[in-house]
């Protein structure tokens, strides 16, 4: 028998081979980030037929032609969108059209893919692991990066979602905290979800003052949150204005655009009075039908946090459910990791979970384009949540490399 069949590696020879290996992967991963990032791109451009105009894309469309041609900024409804028509009117107003529309968003996917990396690897102190493992998660999940070729706010909200998380990571001085209440401002315009960034960053920001300001502080930050809530009162209100969320709930739909599972009211609902502001008929309704609206959340939820939409096909509801539990279980992980900041494991926590509290109480998509742009944040936690066992890993790999004693 030939020696290569006689002989199996040793323990030792296979450890330092892998050891190898994640040398290998720290010296070129960025490399490899890159590479793979161009690949998506160009998939997600050929596969969706980039520029695709989609939906809502004609209203945003008909909006940035106006703002660039009247320097109107007016659109009922849609003035909750404004940046992202203000970002299309940009190139309207250099004589471009739709693929140079799509290029831009693909360039600030990559710019804030870029971001991403630097962010998650400042999270972890200089680990490039983590960085390494949630940048790779963000890129290769196609639903993500499918956003990038139509024309629709998600694209561009998931990348200044990622520019707020850099932004807000690194934030130090006044400089940059200014930079990133920027950035924060920026993401609120494009949807009007696009606040759960700037909330989360006010959370995040409550914890940092708790754990190092003085008492005298402490006392200003919460008489200073106290004074703003008329005005989040009167945002609320502006926001909800031209959403019938009350006539979705009668209808009992859980997905948007989808019949095939209506909850079913179980008599006659107490409906609010007509008069009654957005948030105090959406508060009338839940506090008068409480059981019936924690069943329509509890499915919009379910939904939204990842279980197989009906119409999935098998490959995808298989892909989801081999996938996202194992990421929430580490994400959990991550989130009580306290070798990382608690602020911005905070800040990542709360504008997930304010995303899913807006699915609550408004309605899941018939896609991924209420869950997709808030994932990367679930991807960093689950990254960290993963560093300690790789660290452990890579221990007992070098203890194996180890010759052994004369």
């Amino acid at each position: 028998m030939p020696a290569f069949f006689a002989t199996a590696p040793s323990s030792a020879g296979v450890a330092a081979l892998l050891l190898r290996g994640g040398q290998w992967l720290r010296r070129h991963h960025v490399a490899l980030l890159a590479l793979g990032w161009l690949v998506a791109q160009a998939i997600s451009w050929h596969v969706n037929r980039s520029p695709r105009i989609y939906g809502d894309s004609v209203h945003y469309l008909a909006y940035a032609h106006q703002i660039a041609e009247q320097g109107n900024f007016v659109k009922v409804h849609y003035t909750r969108y404004l940046g992202y028509p203000l970002f299309l009117s940009a190139f309207l107003k250099l004589g471009l059209g739709k693929t140079a529309m799509a290029l831009g968003q693909y360039v600030l996917a990559g710019l804030g893919a870029v971001a991403f990396y630097r962010a998650v690897r400042r999270l972890a102190h200089g680990a490039w692991e983590p960085a390494f493992l949630a940048t790779l998660l963000y890129i290769g999940w196609a639903e993500i990066q499918r956003f990038n070729a139509f024309l629709l706010t998600e694209s561009l909200f998931t990348s200044l979602l990622l520019l707020s998380l850099w932004a807000v990571g690194r934030a130090r001085t006044a400089a940059g905290w200014g930079l990133a209440l920027l950035v924060l401002l920026a993401t609120v315009s494009i949807r009007p979800n696009g606040f759960v960034a700037l909330a989360a960053a006010a959370v995040a920001g409550a914890v940092w003052v708790r754990q190092r300001a003085s008492c005298r502080v402490q006392w200003g930050v919460l008489i200073g949150g106290v004074l703003l809530l008329p005005l989040a009162w009167v945002a609320l209100n502006q926001l909800l204005l031209t959403f019938r969320l009350i006539k979705t709930y009668q209808e009992g739909m859980v997905i948007f655009m989808y019949d095939g599972i209506l909850m079913q009211p179980p008599g006659a609902l107490a409906l609010p009075p007509p008069a009654a502001s957005p948030v105090g008929r959406l508060a009338y309704f839940i506090g008068h039908n409480p059981r019936y609206f924690g069943q329509l959340a509890v499915w919009k939820l379910t939904f939204f946090m990842g279980f197989p939409k009906p119409y999935f096909s098998a490959f995808h509801a298989l892909a989801q459910l081999l996938t996202l539990p194992p990421l929430y279980w580490l994400a959990l992980r991550g989130l009580a990791a306290r070798w990382v900041a608690r602020p911005i494991r905070v800040f990542l926590a709360a504008a997930f979970l304010l995303q899913a509290a807006i699915v609550a109480l408004t309605v899941e998509d018939y896609d991924v384009r209420f869950s997709g742009p808030v994932l990367p944040y679930l991807f960093v936690l689950a990254a960290l949540g993963l560093t300690p066992w790789i660290y452990r890993l890579q221990h007992r790999l070098h203890r194996a490399a180890l010759p052994p004693p004369a």
